[in-house]
């Protein structure tokens, strides 16, 4: 999976997918797609569009159409639940929800508000969901159609307990340019990452000040340009080394690093070994 605008593969013409994984790292990214994510076990912190929150066991996440979300294992231990699928499945192809927007991303078990309301939600969602990962794994006869009658149920019961207004496109304004500008950063690094593009560079496809760019930055993808940058390359570079045969030196040029030097010091820095140990 790519870490700007993700198009999905699933495993067959039906959109859908969901899998259990442990410690999920993944930069941020935005897809027309809904995912949903419960913690099963332990925390983890997770961002959607300029909210990020830590999240722990019980705990839930809403990722509409075009959020852009991200999630950091780091200090953390953790499993989580995702179900992930193409909002066609519950008739909205280009998105949902439609006409609202809700108010918080982020449902939490400890929460004190409405506390009942919120316990029997997040029972419910969680059976659901680990519902449709059996049937996507078990694959039975007809599975689609059980994991198509479960989505509009999961679907309906989050409209039915989340909080939400109609969408106001007076209000909702500067969000949507914002998120717009912040997807169109994200392509660009994915486009340009094997160039020596700069800090200026991405806040010039911005349009906006260096000092406002690096807040927004970090406050969307939960890290600074620099790491967001060289986590792109050293994942790439990664790829490379593991699925090639190709000289390292040439890798670590091709993925936007000036000398092999720097391209050490900084794959060490993300992935706790030397690039020659993957060989």
């Amino acid at each position: 999976m790519k870490a700007f605008h993700e198009n999905r593969s699933y495993r067959s013409s039906f959109p859908y997918s969901s899998i259990i994984i442990d410690n999920m790292d993944f930069l941020a990214h935005w897809h027309n797609d809904l995912e949903f994510m419960y913690v099963c076990e332990g925390s983890i912190r997770m961002g959607i569009n300029s909210e990020s929150r830590i999240l722990n066991k019980g705990d839930m996440a809403i990722c509409s159409s075009g959020d852009i979300h991200y999630y950091d294992s780091k200090g953390f231990e953790s499993t989580i639940l995702l179900v992930i699928f193409n909002p066609q499945l519950i008739g909205f192809p280009a998105g949902w929800p439609k006409y609202i927007r809700f108010s918080n991303p982020f449902v939490i078990s400890t929460s004190q508000v409405d506390d009942e309301s919120t316990t029997e939600f997040l029972s419910r969602a969680s059976e659901l969901m680990h519902q449709l990962n059996h049937e996507y794994e078990a694959e039975g006869p007809h599975y689609e159609m059980f994991i198509t009658g479960m989505l509009y149920e999961l679907c309906g019961l989050i409209l039915r307990h989340a909080n939400y207004e109609p969408t106001d496109q007076k209000k909702d304004k500067r969000r949507i340019t914002h998120m717009k500008v912040m997807q169109k950063v994200l392509d660009y690094l994915e486009s340009n990452y094997t160039n020596p593009i700069t800090l200026e560079d991405a806040a010039r496809q911005a349009n906006m000040s260096l000092f406002h760019f690096s807040r927004f930055f970090r406050s969307t993808t939960g890290m600074s340009y620099t790491s967001y940058l060289g986590h792109i390359r050293v994942k790439r570079a990664e790829e490379l080394i593991l699925n090639t045969d190709r000289p390292i030196i040439d890798i670590a040029l091709d993925c936007g690093f000036t000398n092999v030097r720097t391209f050490n010091r900084v794959f060490k820095q993300y992935r706790n070994c030397a690039p020659s140990h993957l060989r």
